[in-house]
């Protein structure tokens, strides 16, 4: 299955997108903060991250464009709970594949989210 990186500095929400990745089958590492992700990032290849936007020392924004800006190909799904459209425009601008606001409602809608955007990241592959 695919490689994912969670960035979240609430735990609870970083275990639980973990557990439900994890029992989807997925490899998933857990960072704390943005710039935990980041290093992660920058050792070790993954297909997917999902990001919370406010985070200490390194905010979800400035994480996506990093991310993107080294790793093209990687699909990036933004969490918060402060949703506003502006800041998801500004997300999708920067390459994210989606926005989702917290709480996550459900397991589910969660797990077919992080398909959807698995099965662009395998179309990409595939014409590259």
């Amino acid at each position: 299955m695919a490689r994912v990186l969670v960035a979240d500095d609430e735990e609870g929400i970083r275990s639980f997108i973990g557990e439900v990745l994890e029992g989807e089958g997925h490899e998933v590492a857990l960072a704390a903060d943005g710039q935990a992700a980041l290093a992660r990032l920058e050792q070790e290849g993954f297909h997917l991250l999902v990001t919370d936007l406010k985070m200490p020392r390194l905010d979800g924004m400035t994480l996506l464009r990093k991310a993107k800006a080294a790793h093209p190909e990687l699909e990036v799904i933004v969490l918060t709970a402060h949703g506003t459209i502006e800041g998801a425009v500004e997300a999708m601008r920067h390459g994210a594949f989606d926005y989702l606001q917290k709480p996550i409602k459900s397991p589910t809608e969660l797990r077919l989210l992080v398909a959807r955007a698995l099965e662009r990241r395998g179309l990409h592959d595939r014409l590259a």
